[in-house]
């Protein structure tokens, strides 16, 4: 039996064997109290909000003019930000941006004051806001983060900048078009309520599907038959070879038959001269 971190409200529906069982936003959970600083910052934002942020651990591989430019056009938001950033302070800071080395990320998408979430295109953070149906700027860096934020960004939940080449400008406009704009917060409600409408979760759906391959003992009967195929026909080599010997017997043949005929024509031609 095999798990796999998604879920189709997420990602495009594809078709599966029966062994695979998608559990996308398995750690998603409610959110708990924020510490008391926090909170009285979430707070002090008033009816404008937060915007949340945060790239993951590759926030050093931004250029300093990157880093410079999303914390001047964070300076003039009517709303606070939160930024989970590692490295030197950003001269264009404002008051209103707090830098953390470390947040806690589900319990801040799950706030009512978060606004919007800026974010690398993380598997577990998209979900995160899916479940709390959080709009989303996204700065994709690498891997899945291109895809990830582009199924969100079909789905009208999100707008996806360039990272490396990012000016104040750009960041600005698509934050003020998240926060503004109301469509990305309905689409991504709707994303919410889908994700969440299931007769399981994804955590109890991993649960019963471990306990059941257990009770027996792997469940071969969903197992599909390519498992047991050799390798060389698992990926169809015998049907490749197959194909070329016949194709170059043919080829063969052809010229087999051709040359002889060829020669015959520019004998005859030669006799007369």
């Amino acid at each position: 039996m095999k798990k796999k971190k998604a879920d189709f409200v997420f990602e495009f529906p594809r078709p599966t064997i029966p062994n695979v069982v998608y559990i996308g936003g398995f750690h998603c959970k409610k959110a708990q109290p924020l510490p008391a600083e926090l909170e009285a910052f979430m707070q002090s934002s008033g009816e404008h909000g937060v915007v949340v942020m945060s790239l993951g651990t590759f926030i050093s591989a931004l250029p300093r003019k990157v880093t410079e430019a999303i914390a001047a056009a964070f300076a003039e938001l009517p709303q606070k930000g939160i930024w989970r950033f590692v490295g030197e302070k950003p001269s264009s800071l404002g008051n209103n941006t707090l830098l953390l080395e470390w947040l806690p990320q589900n319990d801040l998408l799950g706030h009512p004051k978060t606004r919007a979430f800026v974010a690398h295109g993380g598997t577990n953070g998209l979900y995160e806001a899916i479940y709390h149906s959080v709009p989303v700027v996204g700065l994709p860096l690498l891997f899945d983060q291109f895809d990830n934020l582009l199924w969100l960004k079909v789905r009208g939940a999100a707008r996806v900048v360039e990272a490396y080449s990012l000016t104040k400008e750009d960041f600005l406009g698509a934050l003020k078009d998240v926060l503004e704009n109301p469509s990305f917060h309905i689409n991504m409600q709707h994303l919410s309520q889908l994700h969440r409408d299931k007769p399981m979760t994804p955590m109890d759906t991993a649960i019963f599907w471990i306990e059941y391959v257990i009770r027996n003992k792997g469940a071969p009967h969903l197992q599909s038959a390519g498992f047991h195929l050799p390798w060389y026909s698992y990926f169809c080599l015998d049907v490749g070879a197959l194909t070329t010997a016949i194709t170059g017997i043919f080829i063969w043949a052809l010229v087999f038959v051709c040359r002889p005929l060829c020669c015959w024509k520019s004998k005859r031609k030669m006799k007369p001269e």
